[in-house]
């Protein structure tokens, strides 16, 4: 249908700038000479408004009203398509162009104010910019919500992040969590009591530690070396992963006495390169060929860095390797004691270095000041107290710095409200897929433990990664396992897992 044709066209070049955008900020991360911040800014601000443009272009809702008028001449993948497409122009068309400008310099700024009060451990440097960005994003969803059918300004921004999920029931599932989590958390961390530490403290040098994640992600699947490699490996303050299809890239941040924090990060980003990389490549510069979902994404992240990344089978295949790549500096120490400090539960001040048992506690902290803050039930200037009081609370630890507290993070400069819980909704949909593998290739875990990670990536592609956007996230989850969204399998997987290594 040539009207179809059109809309396509019209998607094609709005996800190539978006895309092409995207890769500049990614240069904003990671190589940006100080001096060039400022002109950045003018430069993404311009960037966001010709975007806002393309998307918001009176054509496209004349094709899609057109196309919309005749659905049933429209096929399945060709109705989800001007679905998503209308959902995309309805949230660009009620957003004033001077209102996207606006919000593009204002993260900028907030990014920056960020990164300088983090590295002075300075709140006050990022406060007044954050509530410029808060106000803001506030009136970015209170444009539009009502055409996305959001109740409250939350729904509406986390929308973007996981369709159609809402703080109601994002909330009740975390509530669920929050009841079962705590007796598990006390119980194996006072396991762990006996577990030396020490073993992650060792220093291994940078180059070495470079060496060592660029032979993990490849054993994963991500080519960062061959001459057709579609991924590259850089070094930023918080690890992320952006790209599309063919180009998608990872940081990492490295410190030479933590060596698990470059590998367990490249581990997670990893997870997310993947899914990108094998979306379904008939839908590539389509609406329908991007992720489901940032917590699908997740799912997959959580998958590698834990599922994979941390369990037993894996790291029987990949120990001995390990220890020849690090030059030794690990050779007198057990296989055994490597994976219970890799599994250590024991709770923390920082949510990316979290363990996978108290990981939720860190979201939920996070979810809760979002929630407050959106509903005014709370300053900003409050959030520091707040947050080192929820710490001392849901975590039994003391937080003694706002670099080490609220400047942690930085997802809010990035104005990703309503992100946060996708990391969570991202465990549980991993939790849900792996019982969902285990069910279809009983042996997946022992193929691990002989090297064999491919087979595991490839249902993972199969089953998630092609599905791309085809459905909604409580649906996608329901095709893929059978199953609504739910947390047992998660609590499952946890004590299983901790009471087989510690118990």
């Amino acid at each position: 249908m040539e009207l179809y044709e059109r809309l396509l066209e019209k998607t094609r070049e709005i996800l190539q700038f978006y895309t092409s955008v995207a890769i500049i900020r990614w240069d904003l991360q990671t190589y940006m000479p100080p001096k060039g911040i400022a002109q950045r800014s003018e430069q993404l601000a311009l960037m966001s408004k010709i975007q806002h443009r393309m998307a918001n272009d009176s054509e496209l809702d004349h094709i899609l009203t057109k196309l919309e008028n005749n659905l049933d001449s429209l096929d399945r993948i060709q109705k989800r398509e001007v679905e998503l497409a209308r959902r995309e122009y309805d949230r660009y068309s009620e957003i004033p162009e001077d209102l996207v400008s606006q919000y593009s310099t204002q993260k900028t700024l907030a990014t920056i104010a960020w990164k300088r009060a983090k590295d002075t451990n300075d709140w006050n440097l990022f406060e007044s910019e954050l509530i410029s960005l808060l106000e803001t994003s506030k009136q970015v969803a209170d444009k539009i919500m009502e055409s996305i059918g959001a109740k409250c300004q939350l729904d509406a921004l986390m929308d973007h992040w996981e369709p159609r999920m809402t703080t109601r029931s994002v909330s009740k599932v975390f509530k669920e969590l929050r009841k079962q989590l705590p007796p598990l958390v006390e119980k194996y961390s006072i396991a762990c009591e006996s577990v030396s530490n020490d073993i992650r403290k060792r220093k291994v040098p940078i180059d070495i530690q470079k060496q060592v994640v660029t032979d993990l992600v490849s054993v994963i699947g991500y080519d960062t070396t061959s001459e057709n490699a579609g991924g590259r490996i850089d070094e930023s303050d918080h690890p992320f992963t952006l790209g599309y299809y063919d180009d998608v890239r990872i940081t990492t941040h490295y410190q030479s006495d933590d060596v698990l924090r470059a590998i367990f990060g490249c581990l997670h980003e990893t997870g997310h390169a993947l899914i990108n990389q094998n979306q379904n490549k008939d839908w590539k510069w389509m609406h329908l060929g991007e992720r489901c979902s940032s917590g699908f994404s997740e799912s997959q992240s959580r998958f590698v860095e834990n599922m994979i990344g941390r369990s037993p089978e894996f790291w029987q295949f990949y120990y001995p390797r390990f220890i020849d790549r690090t030059k030794k500096i690990y050779k007198d120490v057990r296989y055994q004691d490597w994976l219970q400090v890799i599994n250590i539960v024991e709770p923390s001040k920082i949510r990316v270095l979290a363990d996978e048992l108290t990981y939720a506690l860190h979201i939920i902290i996070r979810f809760e000041i979002e929630q407050e803050l959106f509903e005014d039930k709370m300053d900003v200037s409050e959030i520091p107290e707040v947050w080192n009081q929820k710490y001392s609370e849901y975590l039994g630890v003391e937080i003694e710095s706002d670099s080490e507290g609220a400047l942690q993070d930085v997802h809010w400069a990035w104005a990703y409200w309503g992100y946060f819980p996708t990391y969570t909704l991202g465990n549980m949909y991993a939790a849900m897929i792996g019982e969902k593998i285990t069910n279809d290739v009983p042996e997946w875990r022992d193929n691990l433990a002989v090297g064999n990670i491919a087979c595991t990536i490839q249902w993972l592609i199969d089953n998630v990664h092609k599905k791309s956007k085809m459905y909604d996230p409580a649906e996608m989850i329901k095709k893929i396992t059978g199953k609504p969204l739910t947390a047992d399998p998660l609590i499952k997987y946890f004590d299983e897992k901790y009471s087989a290594l510690f118990c």
